[in-house]
């Protein structure tokens, strides 16, 4: 089959890649392209890149880069106008090259699965802390794992097998999170300084920030890294008896929103007074991280709770919360070269693997690890 696949991500850019493969490349190539002098070019495996000309109608040429790579595919770089790439990938399907995505071509040329999703997760990491752990995946780290516990299960022993897929499993978090960041929310009463500590910690004004009770009414997300970790931060409507059904309807979505949240921030205004309302939300979120907020003020009276006690206005006190909320997250990160499930399927995979291995039934489990490896979607999502 001859596949024509735009390499690089959709959108305007400076260049783009647009590969062929098969075995019309060289006679369309040849007919299709001119030397950058106008004479005919004449296809062979060139030592490096060339200027050439490509026509892309009613009698303009566009000079595109020319990389051959063997004497099956070759590589056009070309201005990377959206138009202009998709008028040059349009005209190959005219020549009879089946159109394929960069995610169909990784998949498909990947040796295995894992291999496949860590290099798409790879093409998405938004930190280097993201990217070290799936280029540890990319490199073996996983697939050697699962290895052992399908020789563990040859030789009969059954026990190595169990904590094998244990400590896989016990990544699970940490790995899904590679792919989809932490979703960190804070919650509190108005006035406590939930949009301030959000733009505090983003490093701009993502939320509006005033002094009036109830001024937040719909969600304000913004994205953000914790010392490596991609998080997704959430300020939400300020929790008190609501004043009218709009302020109602945005404290019932706080909740729900608090309610699948990875972390909790609970966010107090520490110069007021303790009161009955900051009992409740003590209680309702026991996990919360809590943060006594305004320590640039006189501490107000009362049986405080304990908690981060820090203000936005003073600025050692940033790193503090930050390390705070790694700890929270990640208690334990993972050492260099840890194999590290990181796709859903993966971890429901490990997950059978397990369950078979301990009803002793070998087969399902071998059957469970080696589909980890199998690449069954034409699409490029294992």
């Amino acid at each position: 089959m001859n596949r024509v696949i735009v390499l690089t991500p959709p959108g305007r850019a400076a260049l783009a890649t647009i590969r062929l493969e098969g075995s019309a490349v060289k006679d369309v190539l040849e007919k299709q392209l001119l030397r950058r002098s106008g004479n005919k070019f004449r296809f062979e495996v060139l030592p490096r890149p060339v200027l050439v000309r490509f026509p892309v109608g009613d009698g303009l040429y566009e000079e595109v880069i020319l990389r051959v790579v063997n004497s099956e595919t070759a590589e056009l770089h070309c201005h990377g106008n959206p138009l202009l790439v998709e008028t040059i990938t349009a005209k190959f399907e005219t020549f009879g090259f089946h159109r394929e995505t960069w995610e169909q071509w990784i998949y498909r040329t990947e040796e295995d699965a894992i291999r496949a999703a860590a290099r798409l997760a790879l093409a998405d990491a938004p930190t280097w802390t993201v990217t070290s752990i799936l280029l540890d995946q990319y490199g073996g780290s996983f697939s050697r794992m699962i290895d052992k516990v399908e020789n563990a299960l040859i030789e009969g022993n059954w026990q190595e097998a169990a904590d094998i897929l244990h400590r896989l499993l016990s990544w699970e978090r940490v790995g899904l999170h590679l792919t989809r960041p932490y979703k960190v929310v804070l919650v509190g009463p108005p006035n406590a300084g939930k949009s301030s500590i959000l733009n505090w910690l983003v490093g701009y004004r993502r939320a509006i920030v005033d002094p009036t009770p109830g001024t937040t009414r719909d969600f304000v997300a913004a994205a953000t890294v914790v010392e490596g970790w991609p998080v997704e931060l959430y300020d939400t409507a300020g929790l008190r008896p609501p004043q009218d059904e709009l302020e109602a309807e945005a404290i019932a979505r706080t909740r729900r929103t608090a309610s699948d949240a990875d972390l909790v921030l609970l966010v107090l205004d520490r110069s007021t007074e303790w009161t009955a309302d900051y009992a409740r939300l003590r209680e309702a979120w026991p996990e919360a991280v809590v943060i006594l907020n305004k320590r640039d003020l006189p501490p107000g009276p009362g049986a405080w709770c304990e908690g981060l006690y820090l203000s936005t206005r003073i600025g050692e006190d940033r790193p503090v919360l930050l390390k705070a909320l790694s700890q929270k997250l990640v208690p334990e990160p993972p050492p260099p070269g840890e194999a590290i499930p990181f796709t859903p399927d993966q971890v429901a995979r490990l997950k059978e693997a397990l369950a078979a291995v301990e009803t002793r039934n070998r087969s399902m489990a071998v059957k469970a690890l080696q589909s980890l490896k199998l690449k069954s979607s034409p699409l490029g999502n294992p």
